[in-house]
């Protein structure tokens, strides 16, 4: 008589509503207390209970497994789906951006982690999520940092099977993590994640060498290009006038006279502290202030002479077209420094246009061009 071993399983049940409820951290109870009114037709706490309970020990066995995606992914132990493995991955290694704000640029080590207790407090998520929060970033952080041979972006998605739009933003917290850039000065404290996220990809794009290291370190070539232009821009009075004409000339049409003369007359100071930002990305210490120096030397600034964001634009495309055109700067220079002059004042542009916020304190409101 022949025997048999057989093995059932039954599918696993995914209930997004309840999943969402662990993730931010509730409680069976918390969660059971959230879902009963809304359940229809009704049904009884203690029915309803019982299913969440379910629910979340289904998602406990999976925790361990969604800290190493890409074996849960290829593991049998939950018959599911790849488009729903996908689906959790993705959920749990999402975030929330006011959360992330508040870690944006510290260190990812045990003290941040147990001053959790002041983000739950600030943000009003569970410190569970937070934690939750915290630990992915950590963990992404230490899995791409010996990695060689693919981008930063493309080793996220590879390591974590995350989606591009979530690997990049991952991608850009932690360049902003590993560089520690200071994003909690007063004057920044008005901005959210998504501007301090969007700075840290222009930063990554325009200002990072182009190596297969996977995290990219600040150009070191760029901001030797940008000395040597700092000396021959600032040091040479017919190049300063030219540019200056040339790039007044640019703007005469769409600028008031007044905001032009008032531009005209800052332009030195403006082109100085533009280079001198340009000259801190090679200096580990100076670095961290780099997003204080562009608000505070360039951006309040030319609020306070009334430009609004498309006037600054207009600005530093005119810096842009009007380098090539500066005959008193000799072609060699020219030729040889376009490229870094592009990304420098592109980076720069960018940066400050998205910082661009209309001030509300009375010290930046009479703040002028500054050394």
């Amino acid at each position: 008589m022949t025997e048999w071993m057989v093995t059932t399983s039954s599918a696993v049940v995914l209930d997004e509503s309840i999943l969402q409820l662990w993730l931010l951290g509730h409680s069976v109870d918390q969660a059971t207390a959230a879902r009963l009114p809304m359940i229809q037709p009704p049904v009884s706490s203690r029915v309803l209970k019982s299913y969440i309970t379910s629910q979340y020990r289904t998602y406990e066995m999976m925790h361990h497994y969604l800290h190493h995606p890409r074996h849960f992914a290829g593991q049998f132990m939950f018959p599911l789906s790849h488009s729903a493995k996908q689906h959790l991955i993705e959920r749990y290694y999402s975030f929330d951006e006011s959360v992330i704000r508040e870690i944006l640029g510290k260190k990812l080590n045990s003290r941040t982690r147990k001053d959790l207790d002041e983000v739950h407090e600030k943000t009003g998520v569970k410190l569970t999520s937070c934690r939750r929060q915290f630990d992915n970033l950590k963990r992404v952080m230490k899995k791409v940092e010996d990695a060689e041979g693919r981008t930063l972006i493309q080793d996220i998605e590879h390591q974590f099977l995350l989606p591009h739009y979530l690997a990049r933003q991952y991608a850009h917290i932690l360049f902003i993590a590993d560089k520690k850039l200071d994003t909690f000065r007063k004057r920044l404290s008005c901005y959210q994640f998504s501007d301090f996220e969007y700075c840290g990809a222009v930063l990554m794009q325009y200002w990072t060498a182009s190596t297969m290291d996977t995290l990219p370190e600040f150009d070191p070539q760029l901001a030797q290009d940008v000395r040597d232009l700092k000396s021959l821009m600032l040091n040479d009075r017919a190049v300063l006038d030219e540019l200056r004409s040339r790039v007044s000339n640019n703007l005469s049409q769409s600028a008031h006279p007044p905001v032009l003369e008032r531009i005209q007359s800052n332009f030195k100071v403006v082109l100085r502290n533009m280079l001198s930002i340009g000259c801190m990305i090679n200096q580990q210490k100076e670095v961290r202030n780099i997003l204080v120096e562009i608000t505070d030397k360039l951006v309040d600034a030319f609020i306070q002479v009334g430009w609004s964001s498309t006037d600054i634009g207009a600005f530093y495309d005119s810096m842009v077209a009007e380098f090539q055109n500066t005959a008193s700067l000799t072609s060699r220079y020219r030729e040889r420094y376009s490229t870094s002059w592009i990304r420098l004042v592109t980076g720069i542009k960018l940066t400050s246009i998205r910082l661009y916020k209309q001030p509300t304190s009375q010290s930046i409101l009479t703040r002028s061009f500054t050394r």
